[in-house]
């Protein structure tokens, strides 16, 4: 399975507001909101074995189920977020990965693993307001403007917005392209930190500032 999206920065609420009012976006329509709360814990090693191998992990927890999703750390186009991934509900701990439901998540992580208890290395807490896209009628995607939160020990350690447009397949790339190009002339960002990175560079400064002042 291949994950396809466009990734912006938000640079005010207007323009926040504005994607969740608007009906369209240049020769696109966009659907009515489903408001959706999400709480994803990213895990790992203690000595981060899933990231170095080229992954990243994390439970979502969404409407009472969670979900694990793996995801290759690097995208494979220059503009573009396009990863491969793997999704399946959990039923179990997280731990116990010889018990998750789907052997290629078990074939793939219990190697780089190696029996390692996991841990959660960041907790992002989002509002999800999403929007199916449609162009000729047909539903091309999905729409998703991102309130997000980000918490590390139960603290709060950054909040910033996101707009995002997945697509559901490589035949609608092209699509893509243009919807990102009438989102960048309205003064949207095209975004290369993904929302990890973003989450994990806060959580570095904020165990920076306690060994500076332990020092």
């Amino acid at each position: 399975m291949m994950e396809i999206e466009a990734k912006f920065s938000v640079p005010d609420d207007t323009l926040f507001s504005k994607y969740s009012k608007c009906d369209r976006i240049g020769e696109f329509l966009l659907g009515g909101i489903v408001v959706n709360y999400v709480v994803d814990n990213y895990l790992d090693t203690i000595d981060d074995d899933i990231w170095k191998s080229g992954y990243k992990m994390r439970v979502r927890e969404s409407e009472g189920h969670n979900y694990i999703t793996i995801k290759s750390a690097i995208s494979t186009h220059s503009r573009f977020s396009i990863r491969g991934e793997i999704e399946f509900e959990l039923h179990c701990d997280p731990d116990n990965i010889n018990q998750w439901n789907n052997q290629h998540a078990v074939d793939l992580i219990d190697p780089i693993v190696k029996s390692k208890p996991l841990s959660v290395k960041v907790e992002l807490k989002q509002r999800r307001s999403l929007r199916n896209v449609f162009l000729d009628g047909c539903c091309i995607g999905v729409l998703s403007l991102d309130e997000v939160v980000v918490y590390y020990d139960d603290k709060e350690l950054d909040d910033f917005r996101v707009l995002e447009v997945e697509i559901c397949s490589a035949d609608q790339l092209f699509a893509l392209d243009k919807m990102s190009s009438h989102l960048v002339s309205d003064g949207l960002l095209i975004q290369d930190v993904a929302k990890l990175s973003r989450a994990v560079q806060a959580v570095d400064k904020f165990k920076q500032g306690i060994n500076n002042n332990v020092a």
